[in-house]
């Protein structure tokens, strides 16, 4: 996918202007040597997108995939 996930997602929100209100919230699990990873993309409060990863950034990665597929099918492209 290119760009990436994020940068997509923040591209997008720019455009329509609501790079403010997307928020992030991520947790960690697991032992140190191996944790996972789980983050929770918000825009404007609302959840969008969950995702996880073995790195916090694959976990966002995810879940930003998630949210701009999403938010574009609610709000008609973009």
């Amino acid at each position: 996918m290119s760009p990436e996930p994020i940068v997509a997602l923040n591209n997008y929100l720019q455009s329509i202007n609501l790079v403010a209100a997307l928020s992030w919230r991520d947790s960690q699990s697991g032992p140190v040597h191996n944790p996972k990873w789980r983050s929770v993309c918000k825009i404007s409060g609302r959840e969008y997108g969950v995702g996880t990863g073995t790195h916090k950034h694959l976990a966002r990665g995810a879940a930003a995939t998630i949210a701009l597929e999403a938010h574009r099918a609610e709000h008609g492209g973009g």
